[in-house]
């Protein structure tokens, strides 16, 4: 049941981005969205590596750093909406949003899975995290030093 739930999670998702991204800022999104993925990726490795909190997933929690739905699909993913979603709206009002709705709804919902367990971890240490993941990929989405290769 958790391998579909977690299909779910890592497909869902991108389908919706498909369908809802602006595809004139495709790349740009892609690229916030990959750098985003990639500090989570990081940082939830380095917290199973510190025991402050481990993934139930077969075949055992001990070979799971990170959630590959949570990593590469939903963090990102979220994040790219959000990019693109009243885009002069204030980055800061949605980095909260993003931390709040993150920890307080997602992390939870994972607990209640069975998927996520903290161990030495309350879902709101994560706040300021999630805060700073969405503002380093506000900031990454507006890069706009790129020549042109050829």
């Amino acid at each position: 049941m958790k391998i579909w739930i977690s299909v779910i999670f890592l497909v869902l998702p991108w389908m919706i981005w498909l369908i809802l991204r602006k595809k004139e800022s495709t790349g740009r999104l892609l690229l916030a969205g990959f750098f985003t993925a990639s500090i989570k990726i990081f940082f939830d490795s380095m917290g199973v590596l510190f025991g402050l909190w481990h993934y139930n997933l077969p075949p055992s929690h001990h070979y799971h750093t990170f959630y590959i739905p949570w990593g590469f699909s939903i963090i990102p993913v979220t994040t790219m909406l959000l990019i693109q979603f009243k885009p002069k709206g204030s980055p800061y009002l949605k980095a909260i949003l993003f931390s709040l709705f993150t920890v307080f709804v997602v992390e939870p919902l994972f607990h209640w899975l069975d998927i996520f367990e903290p161990v030495r971890w309350e879902y709101y240490f994560g706040l300021p995290f999630f805060f700073i993941y969405y503002l380093l990929a506000y900031k990454v989405s507006k890069i706009d030093t790129f020549a042109d290769l050829s």
